[in-house]
């Protein structure tokens, strides 16, 4: 993101609000291997975000374990969908997993799989509940759903689709710590020329806004433009007062600097 924006000439800088790291505990570790061994039978698994295929990777690189090559790979976000590419794993979208694939036999006996198509990393779903609308027009009642992500977040996405009589199980691949900085550490980043605030995710703003309180910075920060990827996030902004509050085209950098251009530049 950072890169995106002083590529396109807005002077940007970054203050980690989130830090990430693999899951290190042995009983967590276990856990995880033991998953391994029915995830080929899973309909189709869900990644939440770009580190949770990332962290999954690094997994199954470090333990000696094969990803099922056939298993379909629904993302969230762009970023998600690329990684999915990257590593050489199944992309699938929410409205083609359940797909009925016809081969057919060309004159030269080439097998071509006719509903076959490259997913696009363009179109995945950029939050969980753009992937539950997707979802909703299929029928998930006794499917079988692996959700990869990192320890601690949302339910929303196991719930709703365990309702519809999918059974759901997490397979959590890293852990969040949330970094501490102090107050002098805390008024350098906000630096004397701030234009606006970007917010990748609602822990970030949350983690944000407790040193905000922390340090009495609420009159400084508060009426400054401050960006968000999703209507859910715009809400946790409101609820922590802030009152200038843009949404991104999308999660993805080009989604924020697309806001920026359209209504801090104009």
């Amino acid at each position: 993101l950072v890169d995106v924006l002083t590529d396109a000439g807005i002077k940007t800088s970054c203050l980690p609000l989130l830090h990430l790291n693999a899951v290190t505990d042995t009983a967590k570790i276990e856990a995880i291997k033991k998953q391994w061994l029915p995830l080929s039978q899973q309909d189709f698994v869900i990644f939440i975000s770009s580190n949770a295929v990332k962290y999954t990777a690094e997994f199954l690189a470090k333990h000696n374990l094969i990803w099922p090559s056939s298993l379909p790979c629904i993302p969230i976000g762009g970023a998600t969908a690329k990684a999915i590419q990257d590593v050489g794993w199944l992309l699938k979208h929410a409205m083609d997993v359940d797909v009925n694939v016809d081969v057919n036999v060309n004159e030269n006996n080439e097998s071509h799989n006719q509903a076959e198509k490259k997913p696009s990393a363009a179109l995945s779903a950029y939050s969980s509940e753009k992937l539950l609308a997707e979802l909703s027009q299929l029928d998930v009642s006794e499917k079988r759903i692996t959700i990869f992500r990192g320890e601690g977040g949302r339910e929303l996405l196991a719930d709703n689709l365990t309702s519809r009589g999918a059974s759901v199980n997490y397979c959590e691949m890293y852990q969040r710590q949330h970094p501490e900085y102090s107050r002098e550490q805390f008024e350098q980043a906000l630096g004397q020329n701030l234009t606006a605030i970007l917010f990748a995710s609602g822990e970030t703003l949350e983690n944000f806004n407790r040193h905000v309180e922390r340090d009495g910075l609420q009159a400084r920060v508060e009426g400054l433009p401050v960006i968000v990827p999703s209507e859910r996030i715009k809400d946790l902004a409101e609820r922590n007062g802030f009152k200038n509050i843009l949404i991104a085209v999308n999660a993805s950098a080009e989604g924020f600097l697309q806001v920026i251009n359209q209504q801090l530049l104009k």
